[in-house]
C-alpha cells in the first residue's frame, strides 16, 4: 500500500503557493526531516493548520455517499466502498492515509474532503507524487475532481 499525507494549507499562503507546488513539497520535506528546528517549526505553523481527529470524522461521515461505509475504531478511520478501502490516521494535525494507487483516495476521500477542507495539499511518503486537491470544477455538467501531481 502507498502512504500519503494530507496538509491542511492556510489560505493565504495557498494562493501563494498554489503553482509552486514544487517549493511547498520540498518545505514540507525538509520540516519533517527536522522537526525540532525552531526557524521550521515556525514556517510550519504560520503554512498550516491543524487537522483535528474529531472534526475529520464527523465531516467524513456526514458527507460519505450512500455507497461508502466510513467507520472509526480506536484513532482510526477506515474508509471502504465494495473492493476499495483506505486506512486514514491524524497524526500531528496531518491527516495520513494508506491506500493501494491515488486512484482510490481521488474517488473515495478526496470529494468528502474538499466540501469543508479547501487548500489541501497531498504528499506521498514512500512514493515521489504530490499536489493539490483542487476544488470541483464543473465542465458541460459532470463534476470532477482534479489533483495537480508531479514525480
Amino acid at each position: 500500500m502507498n502512504e500519503y499525507s494530507i496538509y491542511w494549507i492556510k489560505e493565504e499562503v495557498a494562493n501563494r503557493y498554489f503553482h509552486k507546488s514544487d517549493i511547498l513539497m520540498r518545505f514540507l520535506k525538509e520540516y519533517e526531516a527536522n522537526p525540532v528546528r525552531n526557524d521550521l517549526k515556525a514556517q510550519y505553523r504560520y503554512v498550516t493548520r491543524q487537522i483535528s481527529f474529531p472534526r475529520i470524522f464527523s465531516h467524513l461521515k456526514k458527507h460519505a455517499p450512500d455507497n461508502i461505509t466510513v467507520y472509526s475504531v480506536g484513532k482510526l478511520i477506515y474508509i471502504y466502498r465494495k473492493n476499495q478501502f483506505m486506512l486514514l490516521q491524524v497524526e500531528n494535525g496531518i491527516l495520513n492515509f494508506r491506500c493501494q494507487n491515488l486512484q482510490e483516495a481521488v474517488m473515495l476521500l478526496f470529494p468528502m474532503l474538499y466540501s469543508s477542507y479547501p487548500n489541501l495539499f497531498v504528499q506521498g511518503k514512500n512514493i515521489n507524487d504530490y499536489g493539490w486537491i483542487s476544488p470541483i470544477t464543473q465542465k458541460n455538467n459532470d463534476r470532477t475532481q482534479v489533483l495537480y501531481s508531479y514525480r
